[in-house]
């Protein structure tokens, strides 16, 4: 049996040397958040959207239960605003969990399990980062009109489906507008009225992201350009990250969880791409040699 390298070594004591970190991380954020109420207070914002299309856009943001999505993301949940709020905040708390173990998948149950405690404020809270990890992968992954999803709650991260304009990949920039279109066309269809409202909130909102938001999303652009043209998907996480309107917290981080699933895609893509050359490599030297006259 082969004696491990330092390098294995260094990289077991430093997940070995993460575990304390994350229980106590953990369970600091589990107090903060149980002391101050904050428990469900996102997804609770969801809840009485979906259920009170009447209370969209009449508190500002940073209040309690501010709604500041679009009319087509509480429509969506309109069928959850039925729901008992323990229930509801059940059905949420369980999909986020799912999400964060299929985003963990690739690490192993081990590092896995090390890391999960890192993502603790998300799920507590309830809001949508999660899932904006997850739909990040799906969209690199070939299914580009998931970018919707950013696109009508937080606005700003869309700009990672700049990953398929600087590629070239006009099929997914297609199709990515047809799902908006639709679920647009939809949603104006059901309350007509509802959009203005959304783009006047947003315009008189406009500034709440900070006075370096500007600065992290040129900066977010850049990185997506950067990672589109070298192939380099896990920037995606990081430029999401950098173009959310709200940084300041440890929920926004979540985002961070679509790098392992990335990386996995990356690392796929990058043995396609070998195993072709190489199949090109082989045709060639198969072919008949020719005798320049």
């Amino acid at each position: 049996m082969p004696r491990p390298t330092r390098l294995e070594l260094f990289t077991r004591a430093l997940w070995l040397a993460m575990v304390p970190g994350a229980v106590l991380f953990c369970a600091m954020q589990v107090a903060v958040h149980l002391s101050h109420g904050m428990v469900g207070a996102d997804s609770h914002a969801y809840w009485v959207a979906a259920g009170s299309p009447e209370t969209w856009y009449t508190t500002p943001p940073d209040h309690v239960d501010a709604y500041l999505y679009s009319p087509a993301f509480a429509q969506l949940l309109w069928p959850l605003g039925f729901l008992p709020w323990p229930v509801f905040q059940g059905v949420w708390f369980a999909a986020q969990a799912a999400v964060l173990a299929w985003l963990l998948t690739p690490l192993g149950w081990r590092r896995g399990l090390t890391v999960a405690p890192f993502f603790v404020a998300e799920l507590l809270l309830g809001n949508v980062y999660l899932f904006l990890a997850a739909v990040l992968v799906l969209a690199v992954r070939g299914r580009p009109g998931a970018l919707v999803l950013p696109l009508l709650t937080k606005v700003t991260p869309a700009v990672v489906g700049l990953w398929f304009v600087v590629r070239g990949d006009w099929r997914a920039v297609r199709s990515a507008a047809v799902a908006l279109a639709v679920v647009v066309g939809v949603s104006v269809a059901l309350d007509p009225q509802a959009w203005p409202r959304w783009f006047e909130f947003l315009a008189s909102n406009a500034g709440t992201g900070g006075p370096l938001f500007l600065v992290r999303f040129v900066v977010a652009t850049a990185l997506v350009v950067f990672a589109a043209r070298t192939g380099r998907a896990w920037l995606l996480a990081p430029a999401l990250l950098l173009a959310c309107p709200v940084f300041q917290a440890f929920s926004p981080y979540t985002v961070l969880g679509a790098v392992p699933r990335l990386l996995l895609w990356q690392r796929s893509q990058a043995e396609e791409l070998g195993a072709e050359q190489q199949e090109a490599v082989v045709a060639g030297s198969d072919r008949p040699a020719t005798i320049p006259l």
